[in-house]
């Protein structure tokens, strides 16, 4: 059974994803100086959203073995 720190683990991961697609799709999101870059394409946004989502699940998943 999941814990509240497992959750909040979970919910912080899913919020980084998220926002990493949307600061990969929309340039107009990013801090000034990036915006002159143009928006990456909807499947790389996807795959890097993808990666960052992958990711955080195994912080979970170690915290759950480990912690």
């Amino acid at each position: 059974m999941m814990d509240s720190e497992h959750i909040l683990l979970a919910l912080i991961g899913a919020g980084t994803s998220f926002i990493t697609f949307c600061l990969m799709r929309f340039p107009r999101m990013r801090r000034l100086e990036f915006q002159r870059y143009g928006a990456f394409s909807l499947m790389a946004s996807f795959f890097g959203a993808l990666a960052i989502f992958f990711m955080s699940t195994l912080v979970v998943y170690a915290h759950g073995v480990w912690g």
